[in-house]
């Protein structure tokens, strides 16, 4: 199931994106409904599409690489957890951004 656009601005944890040495990370804590994660899309910030393979979704129910989830290989989103997404790659400049994931 996709999720709509509104409530993934429910998920984002306001001032959560930061850079990072290796890239920038950013913070969502689901307080919607749990469930798991079977097939994500490469994150956007700014337009600039980054792969999955760069990416790493980690909570306290452990870590994977974006590459990595499928239906074989998911990752759950449990109601009230903390889920960080470090994307690894260039530091994003100062100022606001636009993250599409």
């Amino acid at each position: 199931m996709q999720i709509p656009t509104f409530l993934l601005r429910k998920l984002y944890v306001k001032d959560s994106l930061v850079n990072v040495d290796d890239g920038f990370k950013f913070m969502l804590k689901n307080s919607i409904s749990s469930g798991t994660a079977i097939n994500i899309q490469p994150i956007k910030v700014n337009g600039n599409e980054y792969p999955l393979d760069s990416v790493t979704i980690s909570s306290e129910e452990g870590e994977i690489n974006g590459s990595e989830i499928s239906e074989e290989n998911t990752f759950p989103i449990k109601v009230g957890l903390d889920i960080t997404i470090h994307v690894k790659g260039e530091q994003l400049p100062e100022g606001e951004h636009t993250i599409d994931i």
